[in-house]
């Protein structure tokens, strides 16, 4: 998903289009343009027909983030921020910080999507049905009757019950609430949902033996990713509930290396960084912390201007973005980490250093907890 970039936000919430996204939007208008419409409506001009493809494309595709908006704006109504929503080649995802804290709150967030792509779809069941007397020469029907169609699809699809489709978050969240485990639950879907994704990886290659060779592969690529999926998705479940009751002041390095900011870079270089290989190191003056400084800050400032060039002139000063508090959970500074992209955090209490968290730190206990058995 790094491949992205941003188109606009909704409800707060950065839209993003991944690059993969075009190679799809692409072969579906091609497809529409060239096959469906045409068989539907031989009367229609060549350029209508495209029209037709690109109109009905576009349609599709928002309906599509409109599913994803609608898992996220419940996920946002139970306190649960969404990081973002990306388009790419195989639909749609929503990125949320966190999970939801109650089996029916997962069923209400799994249960949105499907619920607006049927809605979406018996809106254009309505219109198709009122061009139903032109529906040989109407574009309105033909773009209407597909959209209704894939729009069918896309929540039956959905429904499937195996992790992480919305189906099998529906079922994860029934037997979460019946046996009161998170984890088995997780554990039971995940494998429908490898399971189906087998199915789906089989039926492609027998397609393609067929020689149905776009559409097999097509399958094989969506088994691939619904199997690489259910096992992130354990995973990341398995992730959450064993870091869920660690706090940073547990696990945090309390003898915490600082520079002042006034030292040149050719000093912080040869008694820091090479000394104590660390790749970054809070910065303060006097006894308050002002800034952080990386190996990377240092790389773009030439070398022949390091002996008087002060730390403080190059360090990164957005206190917020690099410190934590003490008392929030290791998954919460696990997931500042991946947000700012860096690898540790200072942690700050009443304004004073008291200790550095790094992704090393939490993984070590994450491994710890695993070798005991302890969730």
């Amino acid at each position: 998903m790094s491949s992205s970039f941003k188109l606009f936000r909704v409800l707060g919430i950065p839209i993003y289009v991944n690059y993969t996204w075009f190679i799809v939007f692409s072969l579906v208008v091609w497809t529409l343009a060239v096959n469906y419409f045409p068989y539907l409506g031989p009367y229609y001009h060549p350029f209508i027909r495209w029209i037709m493809a690109i109109v009905a494309s576009l349609i599709l595709f928002s309906s599509i983030l409109l599913h994803e908006l609608s898992h996220s704006y419940i996920a946002q109504r139970q306190g649960i921020r969404i990081k973002s929503i990306t388009l790419f080649i195989f639909g749609g995802i929503a990125q949320m910080a966190g999970e939801t804290r109650s089996p029916r709150g997962e069923m209400k967030i799994a249960a949105a999507g499907p619920a607006l792509s049927l809605f979406i779809s018996g809106i254009f069941w309505s219109i198709a049905y009122m061009y139903k007397w032109s529906m040989a020469t109407s574009p309105v029907f033909a773009v209407s009757q597909f959209l209704a169609y894939t729009n069918m699809m896309l929540a039956i699809f959905n429904l499937i019950p195996g992790f992480p489709l919305d189906g099998g978050r529906i079922l994860r969240a029934i037997i979460w609430e019946r046996t009161g485990n998170l984890g088995k639950a997780t554990l039971i879907t995940s494998r429908i949902g490898k399971g189906f994704a087998i199915v789906l990886i089989i039926i492609g290659l027998w397609d393609i033996l067929q020689g149905v060779f776009i559409s097999g592969l097509w399958l094989i690529f969506v088994g691939m990713f619904l199997q690489q999926a259910a096992d992130e998705g354990y995973r990341q479940t398995l992730l959450h509930r064993t870091l869920s009751s660690v706090k940073i002041r547990d696990i945090m390095l309390t003898s915490v290396i600082v520079v002042d900011d006034s030292i040149t870079l050719d000093r912080i270089v040869n008694d820091f960084f090479f000394r104590y290989r660390f790749n970054s190191f809070p910065v303060v003056s006097g006894n308050t912390i002002v800034g952080i400084i990386s190996i990377y800050d240092i790389k773009v400032v030439e070398k022949d201007k390091w002996s008087y060039t002060a730390v403080k002139d190059i360090m990164q000063t957005n206190i917020p973005e690099f410190t934590i508090s003490p008392e929030r959970g290791a998954l919460d500074a696990l997931d500042k980490m991946l947000d700012t992209r860096r690898g540790r955090l200072i942690v700050l209490e009443d304004g004073k250093v008291i200790g550095i968290i790094s992704q090393r730190d939490i993984m070590q206990v994450l491994k710890l907890k695993a070798d005991l058995g302890s969730t």
